[in-house]
């Protein structure tokens, strides 16, 4: 068990970068797509059916129901109704029968992801269900991640023996922060103290891989509070732990309850540059790996293969109210609107946009994939030397490296990293465009 002391001398100067850029912008998912007619969805999503999957794809399931709306999120979309939730089950496992029996033979998913809305609010016999029929209408690798994306509760243990039985092999928990006054004034319903006793007993219950997620940049936080929430984290025996700015979206309650006081104002960039490095530091002192730019591993179990495939662009199915998924070129997003889509008939794909992908979406994914886990390899550099100026540039702010043939990002550059990213693709493929145009 590795763990984070205390400590308020783990920052180093080079660690933090925050006028390396004005803002932090990460990449839009559909940047570059083309949007399709509506008049044209069911003649291309029928060839969609037709085409093969391709293998190492992945699968996603979007549960659209939360207990209510936390103020710090932007996806919120129904409340709970367990009539309503019980007929989405039936609509949603009639949509992966049908999809199976439309789909030819051949392909593997290699990661499936059970995200919302809050999953875990389904009972725990009808979550299991759900998880089996996935199983027997996807052709799942034997090896494949299944995530289930929850809250906390008595019965999380409960409900992750049912799940696990059934074959889920993953759980992500979102904790935001353990500071019990903090958590009062977000609207939670537990404090740190109950929320780090039940991942103590799903840690004694179960063998699967446990993920908490975190957050830095929320209203009062200060460093002590992001180390405490790191030292009760990292002593709970979890596998993987996410480290997550918070993104002041316009419209969340959260801003709201800021303008009239309610909480404290948002820490700056100053701020959150420096608790991320404080961060990084305290995990990696603590023997945990970072896999990517938000997410760290302690031991071997942990993978995180579906977050860090879909960033490098790998093809997903998506099922449910609310999901997105990508195939054969083509990007969709499935109904919104929850009796929209449970009145659509299962031989139809209830959809609310559909697009044709970038036709750079191979170098989206490529840079992307690389950047998330914090470097470009001598093969990306040679293809795309636009960038090289860029990052030259970037390498005298000390938001990178070069050595070995490669360019590996520091921490201030993984803070920095949607930025850079951004930045990135959009140089290497308007590069691509005009050199397209010009032969």
């Amino acid at each position: 068990m590795r763990h984070v002391e205390l400590s308020a001398s783990l920052l180093l100067p080079s660690d933090a970068q925050p006028a390396a850029f004005a803002r932090r912008q990460a990449l839009m998912p559909m940047w570059g797509a083309q949007p399709i007619a509506e008049a044209d969805w069911a003649a291309i999503w029928q060839a969609q059916q037709a085409a093969p999957l391709a293998t190492g794809s992945l699968a996603y399931i979007h549960i659209p129901f939360c207990a209510n709306h936390c103020v710090f999120c932007g996806f919120y979309r129904n409340g709970w109704q367990e009539m309503q939730a019980s007929r989405f089950v039936e609509r949603l496992i009639a949509e992966l029968a049908h999809e199976a029996s439309q789909r030819p033979a051949g392909g593997r998913i290699d990661a499936l992801y059970f995200g919302g809305g809050t999953p875990t609010l389904l009972p725990p016999a009808e979550l299991a269900r759900l998880i089996e029929a996935a199983r027997r209408y996807l052709p799942l690798a034997d090896d494949c991640e299944i995530t289930i994306e929850g809250r906390l509760n008595a019965e999380s243990a409960t409900l992750v023996a049912a799940c696990t039985e059934a074959g889920a092999t993953r759980f992500s928990f979102g904790v935001q922060t353990f500071d019990t006054p903090l958590r009062r004034r977000m609207g939670r319903k537990h404090d740190g103290e109950q929320i780090a006793g039940f991942l103590r007993e799903l840690r004694r219950q179960s063998a699967a891989t446990l993920v908490v997620d975190l957050m830095f940049g929320l209203p009062g936080q200060d460093e002590g509070s992001l180390l405490a929430d790191l030292a009760i984290a990292t002593t709970l025996d979890m596998d993987g732990l996410d480290l997550y700015a918070f993104n002041a979206y316009p419209g969340l309650p959260m801003l709201r309850m800021i303008e009239k006081k309610a909480l404290d104002p948002l820490p700056g960039l100053p701020e959150q540059a420096q608790h991320y490095a404080l961060a990084v530091n305290a995990l990696r002192d603590g023997g945990w790996r970072q896999l990517s730019n938000s997410h760290f591993a302690s031991g071997g179990k942990e993978l995180n293969r579906y977050n860090a495939l879909i960033k490098a662009g790998r093809d997903c199915l998506a099922f449910g109210s609310g999901a997105g998924g990508k195939q054969a070129g083509v990007s969709y997003q499935v109904q919104g609107d929850l009796a929209a889509y449970l009145a659509t008939p299962v031989t139809e794909k209830p959809m609310s946009h559909m697009a044709w992908q970038s036709p750079q979406h191979a170098t989206i994914g490529q840079l992307q994939g690389a950047l998330d886990q914090g470097e470009l390899g001598a093969e990306l550099l040679a293809e795309h030397p636009v960038l090289l100026p860029r990052l030259t540039e970037w390498q005298a702010k000390s938001l990178l490296q070069f050595a070995n043939g490669k360019v590996s990002l520091t921490t201030a550059g993984r803070f920095w990293g949607p930025t850079i990213t951004r930045e990135l693709v959009m140089l290497a493929t308007t590069n691509l465009d005009t050199a397209g145009a010009t032969q």
